[in-house]
Formats: structure tokens, sequence, C-alpha cells
């Protein structure tokens, strides 16, 4: 096992990829690869935050690579072996990580009939598109994708995922909130909730996940 770099080091050698030509090309992001978690921010958030720090002691593997669709927005997903948590990136037109958000599942949801389903996903009440979410502690969190005051139409998500089987298409109706962690700089200031009502392949569920932006320098990739 690789030991781990400071986040200068992990700077210096997306530098190098950028004055080399050579860039993070989705290709590059494999199943069985590794990369190392910064941990300080799970230290200074404390409790302002409800994702746990992925399993690993900062060293953790991917299981799994997808490739999220939505109109124009490309998005790839670097799936854990902990089985619950993703490291979410956007690339830029350099091929580069410009955006960077872990998301781990704080809970389930598996709707057993149409009435249930409707409870999230109803054209005029469904929880999913709401202009806000709670969390089962009560804390309210904001709609980031088409923020105001009237319930807006899920985003439509495709994600192709790889994983040591092979490849599956899964299906999304996702939206994002976010809201103030509370905690002074430079902890996380904002924490994410993503919920989406997930159809994988004979299975259909509603994901509910906790996020915090990451920065892309503090990842080593091997």
């Amino acid at each position: 096992m690789r030991p781990p770099t400071t986040a200068l080091q992990s700077a210096g050698n997306l530098l190098r990829h950028k004055l080399s030509g050579e860039t993070y090309a989705p290709s590059k992001f494999r199943v069985g690869m590794t990369l190392t978690l910064d941990p300080t921010p799970f230290i200074l958030a404390g409790d302002s935050i409800k994702l746990p720090q992925p399993e690993g002691s900062g060293s953790v593997s991917v299981s799994a690579v997808g490739q999220v669709t939505s109109g124009n927005t490309r998005l790839l997903r670097l799936y854990l072996s902990d089985g619950r948590s993703l490291i979410q990136l956007h690339l830029d037109a350099a091929g580069d990580p410009d955006e960077c958000r872990l998301f781990v599942t704080i809970d389930e949801v598996a709707p057993t009939d149409p009435g249930e389903w409707a409870a999230w996903l109803d054209p005029n009440e469904g929880m999913i598109g709401w202009p806000e979410f709670q969390t089962k502690d009560g804390k309210t969190y904001a709609r980031v994708w088409a923020p105001g005051s009237g319930r807006v139409s899920p985003r439509a998500l495709t994600e192709t995922i790889e994983g040591l089987e092979g490849s599956r298409t899964a299906q999304n109706q996702a939206m994002l909130y976010a809201a103030p962690t509370g905690s002074p700089d430079p902890a996380p200031a904002t924490e994410y909730i993503l919920v989406a009502a997930v159809q994988d392949g004979g299975r259909a569920w509603v994901d509910i996940r906790a996020g915090i932006d990451l920065n892309p320098a503090t990842l080593q990739l091997a």
C-alpha cells in the first residue's frame, strides 16, 4: 500500500498532469484503484455533519465506477468499498476534477405500493423536488437545484455503473438540498442531502445521502 501523500503533493500531481498535457479522463478512474481521504474535514466538522468518515483509515478502494448523465451534465462517481459511500466528481473541459463531493448513505426507504411511492414522487406533493427537505433529526435543507417556493420535478439521472461483475444501468429521479453546517472556517461550510428514487435492475428504493465538498487536490489517486 502506498503511503499517504500531503495535500501539497497531490496538488503537485495535478499540476504535473496539466503541464504534461495528460488529463484525468474517466478511463483513468477504475475499479480497484485506491485513494486517500483527508480526515481533516471530519475532525473539524465534528457533530455538525451527519456523514461519518468512510472506513479504511484514510486509504480506501474503489469497488465500482459510475458515469452519470443528465442533459448536458456529466458526472463521475467512485463507489467505495464500504458499500455506502461514493465520491462524485465533475471534470472540467481539460478533464481535471473541478468539483468533488463525498456522499454517504444515511437512510434507505423501500416503498411497497403506489401510495408510498406517491409520497416521494407525486407531481404536486412528492417530497423529492419539494422546496425543502427535512431529515429525521428535524434539520431542514433548502433545494439547490432550481431553488424556489414551489415543487419542481426531480432531475432524471442515468448512470452506467462498471463493477467487478460487469456493467449495469440505473435510473434516478433526484434532488439536491443543502444547509449551513454552522461550523467555523476551515470546517465544511455546507452539508448536502441528495435524495433519489433509484431503479437498478429489479430493485427500486429511495436513497438518502449526506455529503460535503472535498478539495480535489487532497485526493491521492493511485
